[in-house]
This record gives structure tokens, C-alpha cells and sequence, in this order.
């Protein structure tokens, strides 16, 4: 991996060779992968939290072993004169390679006289040069504004890279691009000889619309699980790779189930028949280990008069070899004014196999949110600027559980904002769309703490 003219990287050895004076350097596994993790980004301000996953995947270290390493990369890169670490505080850390003066001349002297409009003249060396013999006052003034508003448009894009605006900017137009609710279709079916409502959600740009039968016809043996007389109503959401259910199984008004069923599934493999009976008994196992619980963080401060409005779900995942991996869901959110405030979600995600270290994930922030109504449906979509967030894994991971892993290490590693969609809401619970497998459907239990 090259860093510079004369400086690279031996990744099968492990070191860092000096081309130019014949020398090698050897690196720690850590300082390997987080110098990697720097010339991907040349230029670019990396994270703090992206350089801790890129040099200790899966662990948790103190801050001081981010400090030491990149003390030591200095050290061993202190001969480098065209190369410097920058330290930015409070963010992260930039590797800055210094171009040659020559090439960076060329650079300029070809964006200059491209942008100028004027005719090149070659000399005998080859090199550009533009003739200005014959050019007007005017025309020379206007020429230095130019030269002057690129000179001064360079600076500001340069600044904003380099001290991670840029990216902010780019991070928010991109979710600008983000699908909004295109609709929310209702229809009558029966579960369980009740009338129950389903409710199919769809993102703009969605071709597939689900088909009500394929939401409950792979399930069987759920009457005693779904025997009581009260209406039924269901939310369900399909991304192209999984498809999402969350289901009051008691309606009356507004949802007074305690514990909606959450399930995803894989619709990218043939599934067979789902037992609701079995899948209640597993599920009320799972929700017997008390190493699920999440606690969230606290406000700060705790303010008199202050409402935290908290949400909590589990979302089943079910695959065809049967071992179900459970998601804890809980949000924490304390509105400021209509449409701010601060916002904490928290996963704890487990299975058969994640029966004493489960993966684990939190991210928290202030959060914007604007209000739209999809065919009279009252849609929130919540904009989130994390600021903090942890990501922990087992040293074993299951397959079916891996599906959520790598969907949670993609958000970790790219997502510097958040969106989140919240699709109903009564004074017991709430609708939301998350991002855990995709975009997830969950019916969530709320209630109101004041503190």
C-alpha cells in the first residue's frame, strides 16, 4: 500500500518501507490497521471511533491506547517530512501527505489557465504559458476576480475537508436523498377468526407492493397465542432482502399488548412453516435472561419538568435452521422543543449461541424532526447527529445472528446521521422504523418518566 513517493506499506511483512533510504519499520497489528485506516482517508478527518474498531475490532480499550499508538506512528514516521498526523480535537485524527512543489504547480497553473479562457502558447520545453500581451484592463481585472473567487472557493472546500465539515455537508445533503413514506396501505384479513387490519408500508421508489396473504400464510398453530377476542393489527415492512412484522395482538383504540410480536425473516431463502406456538414459548425463554436488559444513559441534567418518552420492543429474527436471534430495542427520547431534543437507542442482540456475551450497540444525539401525513397516517421522521455510539461483539458469532451484525458494523462505519421513522403512536406504545436488519418494522411499548 503506497503512502507517498518513496513510503509504503509491506502488509504481508508488517512494515513500513523507506523506498528512498532502503529502511524498514515494523509495525503492531494495531497500528497496521489504523495506519491503513488513514491512507484510505488521506486528507480526510477519520473518527475516533472508526480508528478504535479498525486497530481493536470487538473490544473495548481506554482512550489512552488510541493516544499511545498514534504517538508511536509519529515517531516511526518522523523522517517523513512530506507526512504528519494531525491531531483534531474532539473528533479524530488526519494523515496529511505533502504533493511535491512541482506537481503541486502544474496543478495549479493547469486549473488556472483551463477556468481563464485564454489561448496556450507552447514553449520549447513543452511547458503552458498563456499570452496576456494583448489583454484589456478589463479583461485583466475580471481574470483576477476569478483567479481570486477560485482561490478563495478552494480554500473554504480545503478547510471544510480538512477539519470534517465537508463531510458533515455531504452526510446531510446524501440524506436528503433518503426515500421518504410513500404509503401506508391498509387492509381486513383474519388471524386467528379475528377481523384484523394490516398495514403495508412502502418507501419511495418501492416497485414490489407485499401481498396480504404473504404476510401470515407461512404461520400455523398460533390460536392459543392469538385466542383473545380483541382486534388485531399489524404493521409490515419488506426492503428487498428481509421482511418485517410487528403485530398488536390486543387493539382496542390504541395498543394495549404489552408485548407485541416483532418477527423478520429472510426473503431471499424458501422458509419453512413458522410455529407461532413454539415461537412464543422460545421467545418468553429468551425474555427470562436478565442479561438483555439495557439500561439507557441518564439525561444530564436532569431538569424539573422534563418528560423522557421510552420505548421498548424485542424483534425476532427467524431463519430457516430455526435458531431465533432476539433484538432488545429500547429508545430513550426528552424533547426540547416541537420538533428537538436528544435521543438515546440501544440494542442488545442474542441467540443460543450469545448466551453470556451478547453483541451490543448504542448511539445517542440531538435529533430534528420534521411531520408529513401518508393517506391520513401521521409519519415522524426523526434526524439524528450522533455524537456517541459503541459497538461490542462476541469473540462467536452465530450465522443467523451475523445478519444483524453486519448490518449494525455498516451503520457504525458509515452513518454519521441517523434516521429514524416513527409511523404511529398512542399513549401506550409506538411504530417505528429502525434501522437494525435494513429497515425494520417495530411495535414498541411506550411510556412517559418524568424527571
Amino acid at each position: 500500500m503506497k503512502i507517498s513517493e518513496f513510503l509504503i506499506i509491506d502488509l504481508d511483512a508488517r512494515e513500513l518501507v523507506d523506498t528512498k533510504h532502503s529502511t524498514r519499520c515494523a509495525l503492531s497489528l494495531a497500528e497496521l490497521e489504523i495506519l491503513k485506516s488513514l491512507v484510505k482517508h488521506v486528507g480526510e478527518v477519520v473518527s475516533k471511533e472508526t480508528l478504535n474498531l479498525a486497530g481493536w475490532p470487538g473490544r473495548i480499550v481506554a482512550p489512552s491506547s488510541l493516544t499511545q499508538c498514534m504517538s508511536s506512528l509519529r515517531k516511526k514516521l518522523q523522517g517523513q517530512t512530506d507526512i504528519e498526523i494531525k491531531n483534531i480535537p474532539r473528533y479524530g485524527y488526519s494523515l496529511c501527505v505533502i504533493e511535491p512543489l512541482e506537481a503541486v504547480s502544474s496543478a495549479s497553473a493547469a486549473s488556472v489557465s483551463l477556468l481563464s479562457h485564454q489561448a496556450l502558447t507552447v514553449t520549447p520545453q513543452g511547458a503552458c504559458t498563456t499570452d496576456y500581451s494583448n489583454e484589456s484592463e478589463s479583461r485583466k481585472k475580471t481574470r483576477r476576480y476569478r483567479i481570486t473567487a477560485i482561490a478563495l472557493v478552494a480554500t473554504l472546500i480545503a478547510g471544510l475537508h480538512f477539519f470534517g465539515g465537508l463531510k458533515v455537508i455531504v452526510n446531510d445533503l446524501s440524506l436528503l436523498a433518503e426515500p421518504e413514506v410513500a404509503s401506508i396501505t391498509a387492509k381486513s384479513l383474519s388471524l386467528a377468526q379475528n377481523e384484523s387490519l394490516l398495514h403495508t408500508v412502502q418507501l419511495d421508489g418501492q416497485t414490489k407492493n407485499m401481498a396480504t396473504k404473504d404476510v401470515i400464510e407461512n404461520w400455523f398453530n398460533y390460536d392459543g397465542v392469538f385466542k383473545n377476542s380483541t382486534e388485531k393489527q399489524l404493521f409490515a415492512f419488506e426492503n428487498g432482502r428481509y421482511e418485517s412484522v410487528a403485530l398488536c395482538n390486543q387493539f382496542n383504540g390504541s395498543c394495549i399488548d404489552n408485548q407485541p410480536l416483532n418477527l423478520v425473516t429472510d426473503v431471499s431463502t424458501s422458509m419453512p412453516p413458522l410455529d407461532i406456538q413454539w415461537l412464543a414459548d422460545t421467545k418468553l425463554r429468551m425474555e427470562q435472561v436478565t442479561y438483555n436488559n439495557i439500561l439507557l444513559d441518564e439525561f444530564a441534567p436532569a431538569d424539573k419538568g422534563l418528560v423522557e418518552d421510552v420505548y421498548r420492543a424485542d424483534v425476532y429474527y427467524y431463519s430457516e435452521s430455526k435458531n431465533v436471534v432476539r433484538a432488545d430495542v429500547r429508545l430513550s427520547l426528552i424533547f426540547d422543543s416541537v420538533n428537538r431534543g436528544k435521543l438515546v437507542a440501544a440494542a442488545c442482540i442474542t441467540d443460543d449461541m450469545l448466551k453470556e456475551i451478547s453483541i451490543r450497540y448504542q448511539f445517542s444525539g440531538e435529533f430534528k424532526v420534521s411531520q408529513s401525513e401518508v393517506d391520513g397516517k401521521a409519519v415522524s421522521t426523526f434526524l439524528v447527529d450522533v455524537d456517541d455510539r459503541s459497538f461490542t461483539s462476541p469473540q462467536q458469532i452465530s450465522k443467523e445472528s451475523a445478519t444483524i451484525y453486519r448490518e449494525i458494523r455498516k451503520n457504525v462505519l458509515q452513518n454519521e446521521r441517523m434516521v429514524l421513522r416513527q409511523i404511529y403512536q398512542d399513549d401506550d406504545s409506538g411504530v417505528w422504523m429502525l434501522p437494525l436488519w435494513g429497515e425494520t418494522m417495530v411495535w414498541a411499548h411506550r411510556e412517559q418518566v418524568s424527571l
